[in-house]
Formats: C-alpha cells, structure tokens, sequence
C-alpha cells in the first residue's frame, strides 16, 4: 500500500525540529531513518498528517570520545556505530550494531530512532542498559539528561516529553573497561531476536572485579541482572557460569508467542549466558571464538 498524503518539512537541527512539531502538533512524526515509520505508514497504521525531517544535523550524525563518555549522535546509524574506531577497540559495540536485521536496515537505522521506539526486542536498548548509558535529549523546554533505564521503564512509551527529542546517547569509557560480548538468538537475520544477552566483565588478571549483565526480549523492558554477590573477584569456572546463568534464567520473565514458551525461553537465557561468557573467555585470550549470532529459520 501507498502512505496516506501527508506535508514534508526538512529543518537543520533537532532543536529547530522539536520547536516544528511543536507547532504542527501531535499529528506530525520526526522521521529519521524510517525504518520502523515507513512500513506503519504504508500499511496506514499510522497516518501523519506532516513528517519532520532531519538528515542535515551533522552533529547528531557523529561519533566523539574523551576521557568522559563515549557519545553517540540520535543519528548515528547501526552501519557508522559498527564500523567506528570504537567499534573495533569495544567489540561488544560491534556484535550489537552489526548483528541488527541485514544491510538496508543497518544502514537506515539509528540508534535514537531504535531507543525512541522503545520496544524491548530491540538490540541497542539491552547493551546501553548493560552499560548504564545515558540519553541527552531536548525540546521547547530546554535540555535534560536521562538513563536508558529511566527512558524505557515503560514498553513502547518512553518516557519523553511532548516534542521531546533524543538528541545523543554516551557511556563512561569505565563501563567497557575489559571484554564484552552481546549474543543473540534469531529465526533469521532481519527478525528480532527470540532472547538476547549483553555481557561485559571488567578484569584483574584472571578475577572478575566487575560483571554488567542485560537481556534483551524476555521481559517488558530491557532487564538488568545484578551477579556481583555471585562472581564478584573470582576466577571464572563453568559451575560459577552455570550459577550465573542459573540466575539470568530465574529472574527473567519471558511470555509465550510464536517463538516459544516461557519455559523454552528461559532455558534458551541460561544458554546465551553462557556463550557469552565463552565469546568473553576467548576474547581475553585471543583465542577464536563461537558466533555472536546464531539463527535458527
């Protein structure tokens, strides 16, 4: 199907964007990358009246390090986050950005549209809880900061503003000291993820000093899982992984669709933690490691 007419403005900067919609009203969509947007529209499940356009932000398009955050621009696509100098020195970035449905979406697709959707299948969500990431955002009102915890406490509702705007995502480079993973499990390529993980675990010598743990697609919201009373300054060992995956399994809340049951699901958790710790292992030791995205169709 073709989408419903609707009036096209193209504006320079998100701040000249949040002060459009809020003229237009609630009856006009930012579009950025589209990818979730245009196929509603085309189905006419949503039917704006005025898009919003903001492909000319250069600095919402940018990726910038210092010695405070690593800060992603709302318009950063998958395709630049994967492929960035950061990328490469933090593979868990990679396996996450790269791992997101196939090329045309990756290239398309941005990490604020991905977090302004807030939907818990969603990749990017599950690593930036992981790394206690922070979202920059702004509006008529000004500039404010949230975590990505308080931005999709809610499913599909996050909690922005009205004509609020993502502006910016960053993390401390503190949260990706060590090595990290992020796996998931797919019918195909370009599906969501039927369970995902996101692993990161900071070293000292062969001790854990410090573990983050998120899942993806097996709760209402992107789920931490805190592990520090179980890991916390030892040497990982396959019964202390299990325990750790035992947990994971546990405290997740999976319901049952048509790519599993509950149960299913939850076992499926416990194996993707303990992947992720394999691909972890490997890496710290530079050795080969198994495939970060396994799918299943």
């Amino acid at each position: 199907m073709y989408p419903a007419p609707f009036r096209f403005h193209r504006v320079a900067t998100l701040a000249e964007a949040t002060s459009v919609l809020n003229g237009l009203g609630d009856s006009a969509k930012l579009i950025a990358g589209g990818q979730t947007l245009l196929p509603l529209m085309k189905l006419r499940l949503m039917k704006p009246t005025d898009l919003v356009d903001v492909v000319d932000d250069a600095p919402a398009r940018t990726t910038t390090m210092d010695e405070n955050r690593l800060r992603w621009g709302a318009l950063v696509t998958h395709a630049q986050a994967g492929r960035c100098e950061w990328a490469s020195r933090y593979p868990i970035i990679r396996d996450c950005a790269l791992g997101i449905a196939d090329a045309q979406v990756r290239a398309m697709g941005t990490i604020g549209g991905s977090l302004a959707e807030a939907d818990p299948s969603s990749c990017w969500p599950t690593l930036l809880n992981a790394l206690d990431a922070v979202v920059h955002c702004v509006g008529p009102h000004g500039k404010r900061v949230l975590s990505v915890a308080q931005l999709l406490a809610q499913p599909y509702a996050p909690a922005l503003h009205p004509y609020e705007l993502i502006e910016a995502v960053s993390v401390s480079p503190s949260a990706l000291d060590g090595v990290g993973a992020f796996v998931a499990f797919k019918r195909s390529a370009p599906a969501y993820p039927t369970a995902s993980c996101a692993l990161q675990v900071r070293f000292d010598g062969q001790r854990c000093q410090e573990t983050r743990l998120a899942l993806g697609c097996v709760n209402l919201t992107p789920l931490r899982i805190e592990v520090g009373d179980l890991i916390g300054n030892q040497i990982l060992s396959q019964p202390l992984i299990d325990a750790v995956a035992q947990r994971a399994s546990e405290q997740c809340d999976p319901f049952a669709d048509n790519k599993g049951s509950a149960e299913y699901k939850r076992a499926l958790v416990a194996g993707l933690v303990r992947r992720a710790f394999a691909v972890v292992q490997c890496r710290k030791y530079q050795q080969p490691a198994p495939p970060t995205h396994t799918y299943y169709g």
